[in-house]
């Protein structure tokens, strides 16, 4: 199929399904046609990028764009439009313009939530959200339920079925012309802008104010302003000692400092490198809470306020990355948790210090709407305050928040644990923050790519080779304490992850490694196998050994090896200790089991 043809056969075939989609979002027939014919002209000048991707979603979001720089709705037109359903129009006008473009696209525009919220520009979790609201929204305004709406919304396609479409030769000539009027059209965008602060071209004045407009003129043109709710966020809606009592109520609890600095920069608690997750916070607020009688717990929330949505959900991966990512001296991510909500799930991770005196930090992360918000619990010792209470508090701190943040509010939560989050670096391996301290060497571990092919985890009793023609692919990682001193270089972790070309041939591979384990002390005196030890979760099994080979007489030297699979993919993860340097085969099984649910992230 040639060029021309591939773009007349998308053309033909999508452009009743564009011109709907755009008249539901603008409200105008004639603007909606006009920019769509427009959208096509433009998709055909750029059909060599798009023609591989989604010209669809292209055409859709030009011809959305262009109805903002077209002519205004004429008020006598739109009486003329009977066989429009006006007041389906005017209800859809009432929303903000992200949230009537995700209804259109899921309804007119035949695409599933995904698709449409990444054509709006917004997260899938965000998208759901918005959609929700949008839609209560409507029930309330029109008096009808949802499968109500949805029929009417559908109908809105009669209004555009009688337009004449132009033929494909047409649109691609006007595509040539259209360089240069487009050209004359920015010019005067640009020239509208510096004179007036702002436009909206209208049939008789260009430089019109939208408030000048009928309201019917501008559907399509209006936004409701997050940033003016978000402005009435104080400290009153940050959490009170009361709220924080639940986490230990044997304890007296008091505020003890409220920061709004949005130009301090050290950081309020143990993994975050930088103070605020948000580069360019609208406002911020931290607030801790010291526990009364001399206790060691401590408390701490940080809200903060971003100029958007989206903006807000990027703040809230950067946050959770930090602690995926932390590399503190003997800091190890113990259990990870998503409370689940109707309106975007929370996540709770729980970590510990194994500094002196053992410290255990209780973290959780809540987004809503342009908010995002931290809570971190710290306490002494190796236990922390129950996951559902945090769970309910962590809510508590959002829901103060989220009506004035466009985001929804829940008091329907549900707790469950939950794998960790991928770190930024290989996700696939074990991460600094799975690996525990060893001794009392109070260093940061660091980890470093290695050739797979010469397998750093092999030992003599399995000799693992992730080489053979089953392997699709295959990486090798080594973990050592490198600011440590005095360590033999032998000593570290070795993982190797192997995909490979069927979750068969993977098993049969590790059925066949872990039979040369168990007989490798029969078959070579000076190996002897021990501490034998299973693990299973959800996705995922694997084995423990403790491989003792004798080096010299009386001598040996110990390895701690385990082999895993999840699905296709096998890792082989071993520890060399360095004499009193060990862990016990429990913690190395808590090791193992970690690095299964790391291969959750291998790539398909």
């Amino acid at each position: 199929m040639t060029r021309v043809d591939e773009f007349n056969s998308f053309y033909s075939s999508t452009f009743a399904q564009a011109v709907q989609v755009t008249y539901a979002v603008c409200g105008d027939r004639r603007v909606a046609f006009e920019a769509t014919v427009d959208a096509y002209r433009r998709a055909w000048r750029d059909w060599s990028k798009i023609r591989d991707g989604h010209p669809l979603g292209y055409v859709r979001s030009e011809a959305w764009k262009l109805t903002a720089f077209s002519r205004g709705t004429h008020p006598l037109r739109r009486r003329r439009e009977e066989d429009s359903d006006t007041g389906l129009l005017e209800a859809l006008a009432g929303l903000s313009t992200d949230d009537r473009r995700l209804i259109v696209l899921m309804t007119l525009g035949n695409t599933d939530l995904e698709e449409a919220s990444r054509e709006v520009g917004v997260p899938a979790e965000e998208g759901i959200e918005s959609v929700t609201t949008a839609l209560a929204s409507l029930e309330s305004t029109l008096g009808e339920s949802i499968d109500t709406i949805e029929r009417r919304m559908h109908a809105l396609a009669s209004a555009t079925s009688a337009l004449d479409v132009p033929p494909a030769i047409a649109v691609r000539t006007a595509a040539k012309r259209g360089r240069q009027r487009n050209t004359v059209l920015l010019v005067a965008v640009a020239v509208a802008l510096i004179l007036g602060g702002g436009f909206v071209v209208t049939d008789g004045d260009a430089l019109a104010s939208g408030s000048a407009l009928p309201n019917r003129e501008k559907i399509g043109a209006q936004r409701n302003d997050i940033l003016l709710d978000s402005e009435k966020i104080d400290t009153s809606d940050l959490l009170s000692a009361k709220q924080v009592g639940q986490l230990d109520p044997l304890q007296k609890w008091k505020v003890d400092q409220t920061d709004q600095d949005v130009n301090n920069t050290m950081p309020y608690a143990t993994c975050p490198t930088k103070r605020f997750a948000d580069k360019d916070p609208l406002k911020v607020f931290v607030r801790t809470f010291a526990a009364g009688g001399g206790g060691t717990e401590r408390v701490a929330q940080s809200i903060e306020v971003s100029h958007s949505d989206k903006v807000a959900a990027q703040a809230y991966n950067r946050l959770v990355r930090w602690y995926s990512d932390c590399e503190h001296p003997r800091v190890q991510l113990v259990d990870a948790y998503t409370v689940r909500r109707p309106f975007g799930d929370f996540q709770i991770l729980r970590l510990r210090s194994h500094r002196s005196p053992e410290r255990t930090f209780t973290v959780g992360f809540s987004h809503s709407g342009t908010i995002t918000s931290t809570l971190v619990h710290e306490a002494d010792g190796a236990v922390g305050p129950s996951i559902e209470s945090f769970a309910r508090t962590l809510n508590d701190s959002v829901a103060r928040v989220c009506a004035d943040s466009g985001g929804v509010c829940t008091d329907s939560i549900e707790v469950m644990r939950t794998d960790p989050p991928r770190t930024s670096i290989a996700p696939q391996f074990l991460g600094i923050v799975d690996l525990p301290p060893i001794g009392d060497i109070d260093k940061v571990w660091a980890a470093a790519p290695f050739s797979a092919a010469t397998n750093p985890a092999a030992t003599q009793c399995d000799n693992a080779d992730f080489t053979g023609r089953d392997i699709e692919s295959a990486a090798a990682r080594v973990y050592v304490l490198y600011q440590a001193t005095n360590l033999p270089k032998e000593f570290g972790v070795a993982e190797t992850v192997a995909r490979f070309s069927s979750p068969e041939k993977a098993k049969s591979y590790v059925e066949k490694t872990n039979a040369k384990v168990e007989a490798c002390g029969d078959k070579n005196l000076a190996a002897k196998i021990d501490q034998r030890g299973s693990f299973k979760s959800a996705g995922f099994s694997g084995k423990v050994w403790r491989v003792g080979l004798e080096v010299s007489k009386g001598t040996k030297a110990y390895y701690r090896m385990s082999l895993m699979r999840r699905g296709s993919n096998v890792a082989q993860v071993t520890f060399t200790p360095a004499g009193k340097l060990d862990i016990t085969q429990k913690e190395f099984t808590i090791v193992a089991t970690r690095a299964g649910t790391r291969l959750r992230y291998a790539p398909q």
